[in-house]
């Protein structure tokens, strides 16, 4: 006769007790590691960008592009960022791989840099003879203050001697950058901070992403978009998927954050009966990983106003007017919107197209001096030149 089989009492493990085995027990008394973000923070902008986007300002922990034609703003909003963050205690990281960084823009925004003086040899030619001479003059050669700025020259001086390929230094030193480089000295950057060599926020902006190649482009000396997207896609994976986005759990001490200015190019072959429609230079994994893009200007083309100030046939540029639009945004509840409008750049900062009369009105005799000065270059009179002179026109750019 069969035995009945006796079942063995089951008690099934407390999830808690799982957890506890497999270190994952999270306590605010042991904050090792964290699934849960800190509440969402931004660098705060100014009213501007606030009006037009419906946003406080960029947000801290994620990735943000910034893309669009030359001349709308994007170099504005890169200013005003930096000197924002600067106030709220983060360090700004400036990759400035176009070369065309104006530290004199930055600060008119409101950058903490001060002048380095020092002098500097100038030579002087003379146009009878030809005969060379020199002399000394004291000339702003440096920046100082709560920033780290690295272009073309610095990143090569700094990593020039490093084969990517290889995986280490070698005796024959690049002179340009390349992609992997600033991936790089992002890596080495975030390492000071978890030792505690850098004990603040970081934000890196990488002006701009496509201005330059990679490795393996160089090493061919052929630029190739494809190796270039690659580079970039394996070079940045662990910085835009882990390194970046990690900071803003609880656990994280500080909260890092990147924004990437990225050239465009306009695809007219994807759809040959439609409008050109934009695309980012390096590829899409920068696209993919951020979690607010932003198109400044046009479309097609860059699509802006250009405020003129007019005088005894002299011209002024002193400002555009540029769209701006969201349109990727991944962020929390209640700020994923992905609102649309317009602001006015001007040489300090950037404000609201609603507040252009009085700008100008404010600003009449900065402008005036401007034109004086453009008749004075010219050796006419510009005693003659009065506010009551000046006509302010805006006109659609060009371009």
């Amino acid at each position: 006769m069969k035995q009945p089989i006796k079942k063995k009492d089951f008690k099934r493990a407390s999830i808690s007790s799982i957890k506890e085995k497999l270190g994952l027990n999270v306590s605010a008394s042991n904050m090792v590691v964290s699934s849960a973000d800190k509440p969402m923070e931004f660098i705060v902008m100014p009213e501007a960008f606030t009006e037009a986007t419906k946003l406080p300002g960029i947000p801290m922990g994620v990735t943000t592009i910034l893309h669009g034609h030359s001349n709308t703003g994007k170099s504005l909003i890169k200013n005003c960022l930096i000197a924002s963050a600067q106030k709220k205690g983060i360090l700004p990281v400036i990759f400035e791989t176009e070369n065309n960084f104006s530290f004199q823009f930055a600060i008119n925004c409101g950058m903490q840099a001060t002048p380095v003086y020092g002098d500097v040899e100038v030579e002087d030619v003379d146009q009878e003879t030809g005969e060379v001479t020199y002399h000394t003059e004291n000339r702003i050669i440096n920046y100082e203050g709560p920033f780290l700025y690295y272009d073309s020259q610095i990143l090569a001086d700094r990593y020039g001697d490093f084969d990517h390929s290889q995986g280490k230094r070698v005796s024959k030193k690049r002179t340009v950058p390349v992609i992997e480089d600033i991936a790089m000295c992002m890596n080495e950057l975030l390492d000071m901070q978890e030792n505690g060599d850098i004990q603040q926020p970081l934000l890196f902006i990488w002006d701009s992403v496509g201005s330059i190649s990679s490795f393996k482009s160089y090493s061919s000396k052929s630029s190739n978009a494809m190796w270039d997207a690659a580079a970039l896609s394996v070079a940045f994976n662990m910085l835009l998927n882990n390194r970046i986005p990690s900071s803003k759990k609880v656990s994280s001490p500080y909260t890092n954050t990147m924004v990437a200015v990225n050239k465009i190019w306009l695809d007219s072959m994807s759809a040959p009966m439609a409008a050109p429609s934009v695309q980012l230079k390096g590829g899409n994994s920068l696209l993919y990983a951020s979690r607010l893009t932003i198109l400044l200007g046009g479309s097609i083309k860059a699509s802006t106003k250009r405020l003129t100030a007019t005088s005894k046939g002299e011209t002024y540029t002193y400002g555009l007017v540029t769209k701006i639009r969201v349109v990727k945004n991944q962020l929390d509840s209640p700020y994923n919107l992905t609102y649309s409008g317009t602001f006015c750049c001007v040489p300090d900062g950037m404000i609201p197209e609603s507040r252009l009369d009085e700008y100008k009105k404010q600003n009449i005799s900065k402008i005036l001096k401007q034109i004086q000065q453009q008749l004075e270059d010219k050796g006419e009179d510009a005693s003659a030149v009065s506010e009551n002179d000046i006509k302010f026109i805006e006109e659609e750019s060009e371009e």
